[in-house]
């Protein structure tokens, strides 16, 4: 891998989904697994080809900015293009292991901070239903 790619990649460890913000576990593009593919050529021009999480995903324009803004920064990098690849589906497969990793221990730290039994609502329902028949 050429010098410069290695940057333009740790340029990319720096763009994170917003998303992923937002439910308090910040996972790069990389890690998320969004870069398809990066090239380089001689003359210092990148072309980057990513995916959106989702096909309704609201972010991606600004993720994509982030990108470029983030990889135009990198010295030596004349010209940055980055388009979209449609018809890529993401899932969290794509995730490298670092990413899986943070995105594991926010879920656990979730489950602590607010356990749910599963079928615990229906069970507390049923129990509601025959109270009330019950008492009629």
């Amino acid at each position: 891998m050429s010098g410069l790619k290695a940057q333009v990649l740790e340029a990319l460890e720096q763009v994170v989904d917003p998303c992923s913000i937002t439910a308090g576990a910040p996972i790069s593009v990389i890690d998320m697994g969004m870069i398809n593919d990066v090239a380089v050529d001689a003359q210092g021009g990148v072309d980057i080809s990513m995916r959106a999480t989702s096909a309704m995903c609201t972010m991606i324009a600004g993720i994509m900015a982030g990108v470029e803004t983030q990889v135009g920064r990198v010295e030596g990098v004349r010209d940055v293009r980055v388009k979209l690849t449609s018809g890529s589906l993401w899932t969290e497969a794509e995730m490298t292991d670092r990413g899986r990793r943070i995105l594991e221990e926010r879920r656990a730290r979730s489950r602590r901070e607010l356990p749910v039994v599963p079928y615990e609502l229906k069970r507390r329902e049923a129990q509601l239903r025959a109270a009330a028949a019950e008492s009629r």
